[in-house]
Parts: structure tokens; sequence; C-alpha cells
């Protein structure tokens, strides 16, 4: 079975994707049991199928389905993959912990967007840190999503604890309802920064120590207007507009 030709494939080919840790061209490689598993029962992918692998740290190679054996796919890897999936801008999501199905969803839908990393954070009014294997589920729905949405890096999750003082060069913004609180557009109006965090409480939002702490560290109270959005919405209206702005989330610079 030889090689698929890289005219077959491209940045923008609506193409199936699997995850495979460590792709080199002109070799097969076993994909593991979850990938095979999705490539064989749900994709119903047969051998002689194209589809794509990503190693979750940037590239992506075109692939031919070699064998199946039960839930065993062997794959056929092929050239990389050309142009640039990935956002110029690094934003990092700092969620409050708060239920699953919600962080499940930030998870998802920022991975999506385009969020480099997710850090969870504690917080008073929010719940506890999850679970290492409730952690692993998270980072499995950010591969998922990395994977459907045509991503080649999959974002970090972690359990970051309190939010961190940012470094120099990154702009930190803390999502927040008090009228004190500059508009989201009015601190994105200057000079792109390097990097972009942006913090977001529980339901009920972060308690006023927990907002003075955080001006104390260097992040800047924002505010995304006059109606209240979930803890779930927040994060993903706010990267959006971040990503727009100064990403390339439809963005004319």
């Amino acid at each position: 079975m030889g090689l698929p030709g890289r005219e077959t494939f491209g940045m923008t080919s609506r193409v199936r994707r699997a995850f495979l840790a460590a792709p080199a061209e002109g070799t097969r490689a076993v994909l593991d049991p979850e990938e095979s598993h999705h490539v064989a029962r749900v994709l119903r992918a047969r051998a002689g199928e194209t589809l794509a692998v990503f190693d979750g740290r940037g590239g992506e190679w075109s692939a031919t389905v070699d064998a199946i054996a039960g839930e065993r796919v062997t794959v056929l890897v092929g050239p990389p993959a050309d142009g640039v999936v990935e956002p110029r801008l690094r934003v990092v999501l700092h969620q409050a912990i708060v239920r699953p199905e919600k962080l499940e969803w930030v998870l998802q839908k920022g991975t999506e967007l385009g969020v480099a990393a997710f850090r969870l954070i504690e917080t008073e009014r929010g719940e506890r840190a999850p679970s290492a294997a409730r952690l692993a589920r998270y980072e499995r729905i950010a591969m998922e999503a990395c994977k459907q949405s045509g991503r080649r890096v999959v974002p970090a999750v972690d359990a970051a604890g309190r939010p961190q003082t940012p470094p120099p060069g990154v702009l930190a913004l803390a999502l927040h309802t008090s009228p004190d609180a500059a508009p989201l557009a009015a601190l994105l109006a200057g000079a792109p920064a390097k990097e972009v965090w942006i913090a977001i409480g529980p339901e009920g939002g972060f308690a006023p120590g927990e907002i003075a702490a955080l001006v104390d560290a260097g992040w800047r109270p924002a505010s995304l207007g006059p109606r209240t959005l979930r803890t779930e919405t927040a994060g993903a209206v706010a990267a959006a507009i971040v990503l727009h702005a100064w990403g390339d989330l439809g963005s004319i610079l």
C-alpha cells in the first residue's frame, strides 16, 4: 500500500483525525486503544481510507488506514501537513472550579476557539479541586475537542490552585461585574500583548477579597457589559473577543 500523496491532504481538508503520539513519515504505527476504537467503531474507517494523525504538540501528518484487527488499528504515516492552525496569540483561561458538566463545556468550547491552556482555580464560592481521575477526563475532553476542531496542539489542563501573579508582558484580565471594571474592549484598544490571561469566577462571581487580591497581583478587572453571563459562558465569550481583536479569529490584523 503506497503512501498518501501530498495533493490529497491539506490544512483545510475536512478529513477524519486521530491522535498519534510520535508519527514519523513512511512508518507504520498502531493507534492506542481509545484512538483505535474511535477510528474503527466511531468513524467506521476501512483499510485503504485516508485520515490525518496529529501528535498534540503542533504536528500533523496524512495517513492511510493500513489494517484493522478488531479494534487494533494500524496506520501508514504519510507526509506532514503545512499551514498554520494554532492562534498566534496565546490565551490562558483561568476558570473557577465549578460543577463538572460546566467545566466540560468550558474545556470543549474553549479548545475549539483556540485557548492555549486551562488553569482550574480554587475560589471561595467554587467547588473543590478535581480528583486525578476527573482531571484525566478533562484532559481527554480537551483532546477530543482538539481533534474535532482541527487544532494540532492539545491545551494543557492544570489544577492551579489560586490564580498566579502574571509575568511581565502578560495582560491579565479578571472578569467582574463591578462598576469599577473597565469594558473589555477598552482594555484591548492598545498594542497587542504577547499573552492574555482571563480569570472567570464561579456562580456568584469572585468574592470581594478575591478581586482585591487579584488587583494587587497585577490583574485588571474587566467587564463584558451590563448583562450577567453564566460562568461557563463568560470565558468563551471573553476568549473569542480577545482572539478576534489580537489573534486570528476573524481579525484583520
